[in-house]
C-alpha cells in the first residue's frame, strides 16, 4: 500500500545519505553513541538510587519530622479552604509521600538540575567511561580561577576590609565627637551617613572606569580615602563641623565598594561565585569587627598633641585617632596597589557570556527543529498526495534531488538568515547606552529590593548603637566598641558557615532563613513599655518587658549575625540572575548592587538623624519597628517569588 511505498522511499533516501557520510561524520556518530551510552548509565544509576529511596520510604516508620510535615499540610489546607474543606483536612496529601518516612529526593533532584547544565553525573558518584573524574568539591573548583586573579582578588578583599573598618571605627565615638564639636548627638547619623550619599555619586564614575581598568580607580579611591580621613581628624583642632562633614564626604567619594564587587563578579568562575561572595561578606564582617576593636584600643591611649606640616597642632584621642590611623592605612595600601597590583583576566564575565550563548543556541536549535519537523510533515503530506495520484494513474515513483535536501539536517539559508538577524538585533540591544533599564528583569528588581531593605534594617541596628546606648544606658566609647567587636567576631564563623552551606543549599533558601533569624533578633530590641510610658524615666523603664542592656546585646548579636550572613547569599543570587548585558559596561550589576546597598545605608543613617531629632528617648522603637517591617517584607517577597529566584 501507500504506507509501505512511503517507508521504502524514506529508507532509500536514508541509505543514500548514509553512503555519502564521510569518515569524520562516522567518528562523530560514534562519539554521540558513546556519550548517549554514558548518559544512559548515569540515568540508570540515578533510577536505582531513587527506587531504593522509595522502597525505604514505603517500608520506614513515621519520624517526628513526618508528623510535623503532615500537621503543616493540614494547617495549610485549612487556611486555603477554610470551613468549606473540612473533609479535605482529614485526608493525606498524596504528593506529601515523597517527603515522609524521613526520606527525601534532594540528591536526585540536585543531580538532574546539575545534569541539565553540565550533561554529566560526576558529582553524583558515577564515572564516565575511562574518565578519572571524582565528585566535584570546593578544592577542585579552586583550580578554575586564573592564577593571575588570585593576588588582585586578595587586594580587593583587603580594600573591602579597610573600607568597612573605616566605616565602623568611627561609629562608637560618633555621638561623642558630634557633642565635642558643639552639635547635637543626632548629628552623628549625618556624620556617618554622609559618606554613603557621596559614594553613590562616585560609584557611577568607578563603574565606567572599571570597564577598561581596575588599577587606576583603586589608586584614586585610596588617595581620596587618605585625604578624607585626615580632614575628619583635623576637624577637632579647628572645632569645625563643616571640616568634619567635608572629610566624610571625600571619604564617601573614595569608596571602592563598586570596584571590589565588580571584580568578584568578573574575575571569579561561576562555580566559585557564591564562595567568593561569602569571602566578600567575610571581609566585610572582619572589617566590621576590627573597626570597633581598634576604636577601643585608640580610646585607651592617652590624649597627646603632635604637629603636621602646614597645619596647626593636632590632638590625638579616642575621637580623632580613628581618622589619623585610617589615613595612614590607606596611604600604605595605595602604595602597595601602585607597585604590586596587576590587571586581572575577566574569566567570570567570559564564562557568563558563554553560558548565555549556549542557552541561546540551544533555544534556537529547538526552534529550528520545530520548524524542520513541521516542514517535514508538510512535505510528507505532499508526498502522500503525490503517491496517491500516481497510484490512480499507474505507479511510477518520482523524486528529485530536492527531496534529499528536505532530509538534510543542515539548516536552510532562510533559517540561517533568521538566526543572524536575531543575533544582530540582540547585540544591538545590548550595546545601547540606555539598555540598562531594558535588561533589568524581575529577579534583578527583587534582589535589588532585598539589598535596599536589608541595608536600611542593618543601619537601624548598627548605626544607632552609639546614640541609643549613650542616652539609654550611659555607655562609653569602650562599651560601644566592645559590642561591635563581639558582633563582628560572631559574624566571622557565621560567614564561614554560609560559604560551606552554599554548596548544599540554594541561595534563596538560605537568604530566607537568614532574614528569619534577623527578624527573630529584632524582636528582642522592641520595647513595648515605651509605647505607653516614656516620661517616667529619661533612660528606659524598669520593667521585665522593657529592653535593658542584656536584651539589647542579645537582640543586636542575633540580628546583626543574621543580616550579615544574608549578605553573601543575596549578592550571589544577584550575580546569577543578571543577564550578561548587565554584567558589563558602565551600568552593570555591580554598580546597581552598590548603588542600592549604599543608598540603603544613606537612607538608614538619614533616618536615624530624623528620628533622633524627633525623640532620643523613643529612638529605639522609632528605628526597630520600621526596620523589622522591612525585614518581614523581604521575607514575604522571597516567598512570593520563590520559584522565580531559582537559579
Amino acid at each position: 500500500g501507500v504506507d509501505k511505498l512511503e517507508k521504502e522511499i524514506i529508507l532509500g533516501l536514508q541509505q543514500q545519505q548514509q553512503q555519502q557520510t564521510d569518515s569524520n561524520d562516522v567518528e562523530k556518530q560514534q562519539l554521540k553513541e558513546q556519550d548517549f551510552s554514558i548518559q544512559m548509565q548515569g540515568f540508570l544509576h540515578l533510577l536505582e538510587k531513587t527506587d531504593r529511596s522509595l522502597h525505604k520510604a514505603v517500608a520506614g516508620h513515621l519520624t517526628f519530622r513526618d508528623r510535623v510535615t503532615t500537621f503543616w499540610i493540614k494547617i495549610r489546607q485549612y487556611l486555603a479552604f477554610g470551613f468549606q474543606g473540612r473533609g479535605i483536612m482529614m485526608m493525606n496529601e498524596p504528593r506529601s509521600s515523597s517527603t515522609l518516612r524521613g526520606r527525601h529526593m534532594k540528591q536526585e533532584i540536585h543531580a538532574i538540575g546539575k545534569w541539565k547544565q553540565t550533561k554529566e553525573f560526576d558529582h553524583f558518584g558515577t564515572k564516565h567511561g575511562g574518565d578519572d573524574k571524582s565528585k566535584s568539591s570546593f578544592q577542585q573548583n579552586l583550580k578554575e580561577i586564573s592564577p593571575e586573579n588570585v593576588f588582585p582578588l586578595f587586594l580587593n578583599l583587603l580594600a573591602c576590609f579597610f573600607f568597612m573598618m573605616n566605616n565602623y571605627i568611627i561609629e562608637p565615638s560618633s555621638a561623642y565627637y558630634a557633642e565635642a564639636l558643639g552639635t547635637s548627638d543626632a548629628m552623628s547619623g549625618i556624620m556617618i551617613g554622609l559618606a554613603p550619599w557621596f559614594a553613590m555619586i562616585s560609584s557611577v564614575v568607578y563603574s565606567f572606569w572599571t570597564n577598561s581598568n581596575y588599577k587606576h580607580p583603586i589608586l584614586f579611591a585610596g588617595m581620596l580615602q587618605f585625604i578624607g580621613n585626615l580632614l575628619y581628624a583635623n576637624a577637632y583642632s579647628y572645632q569645625s563641623v563643616g571640616m568634619c562633614l567635608l572629610g566624610r564626604a571625600i571619604t564617601g567619594l573614595g569608596a571602592p565598594r563598586v570596584i571590589n564587587r565588580r571584580y568578584v563578579a568578573d574575575a571569579t568562575p561561576f562555580c566559585l561565585r557564591t564562595a567568593a561572595s561569602a569571602a566578600f561578606a567575610m571581609a566585610t564582617a572582619l572589617g566590621a569587627a576590627a573597626g570597633p576593636g581598634i576604636a577601643i584600643l585608640l580610646d585607651s591611649v592617652g590624649e597627646f598633641e603632635f604637629s603636621l606640616p602646614f597645619l596647626k597642632t593636632q590632638q590625638f584621642n579616642g575621637m580623632t585617632g580613628p581618622g589619623y590611623l585610617m589615613s595612614l592605612i590607606w596611604l600604605i595600601y595605595t602604595v602597595i596597589i601602585l607597585f604590586f597590583f596587576g590587571e586581572p583576566v575577566r574569566s567570570g564575565l567570559e564564562e557568563l557570556k558563554q553560558r548565555e550563548e549556549m542557552a541561546e543556541r540551544s533555544s534556537k536549535q529547538d526552534s529550528l527543529l520545530g520548524r524542520r519537523s513541521s516542514s517535514m510533515i508538510r512535505d510528507g503530506n505532499t508526498v502522500r498526495r503525490t503517491l496517491t495520484d500516481e497510484m490512480d494513474e499507474g505507479f511510477e515513483p518520482k523524486y528529485s534531488s530536492s527531496s534529499e535536501e528536505d532530509f538534510d539536517q543542515t539548516p536552510s539559508d532562510d533559517a540561517k538568515a533568521d538566526i543572524t538577524n536575531e543575533s544582530t538585533a540582540s547585540d544591538k540591544s545590548k550595546s545601547g547606552y540606555c539598555s540598562c533599564m531594558k535588561n533589568i528583569t524581575r529577579p534583578v528588581i527583587i534582589c535589588m529590593s532585598l539589598i535596599f531593605m536589608k541595608r536600611i534594617s542593618l543601619e537601624a541596628i548598627v548605626g544607632s548603637t552609639s546614640i541609643i546606648t549613650k542616652n539609654r544606658y550611659g555607655w562609653s566609647i569602650k562599651n560601644v566598641g566592645m559590642l561591635h567587636l563581639v558582633n563582628g567576631i560572631i559574624v566571622i564563623p557565621v560567614s564561614i558557615l554560609s560559604g560551606y552551606l552554599s554548596t548544599s543549599y540554594e541561595d534563596r533558601y538560605m537568604a530566607l532563613w537568614c532574614l528569619s533569624i534577623t527578624l527573630f533578633g529584632m524582636c528582642f530590641l522592641f520595647d513595648p513599655t515605651d509605647l505607653f510610658d516614656h516620661e517616667t524615666s529619661y533612660t528606659y523603664n524598669e520593667s521585665p518587658l522593657s529592653v535593658g542592656p542584656h536584651s539589647y546585646i542579645t537582640g543586636s548579636l542575633i540580628a546583626f549575625s543574621g543580616i550579615e550572613a544574608c549578605e553573601s547569599f543575596v549578592a550571589s543570587l544577584m550575580s546569577k540572575v543578571v543577564p550578561s548585558a548587565l554584567a558589563q559596561g558602565t551600568f552593570n550589576s555591580g554598580l546597581l548592587s552598590t548603588l542600592v546597598g549604599t543608598g540603603g545605608r544613606a537612607v538608614g543613617d538619614l533616618f536615624i538623624t530624623c528620628m533622633g531629632l524627633i525623640s532620643l528617648r523613643n529612638l529605639l522603637n522609632l528605628l526597630i519597628i520600621p526596620g523589622a517591617t522591612l525585614v518581614a517584607t523581604s521575607i514575604a517577597l522571597i516567598l512570593w517569588n520563590y520559584e522565580l529566584l531559582g537559579v
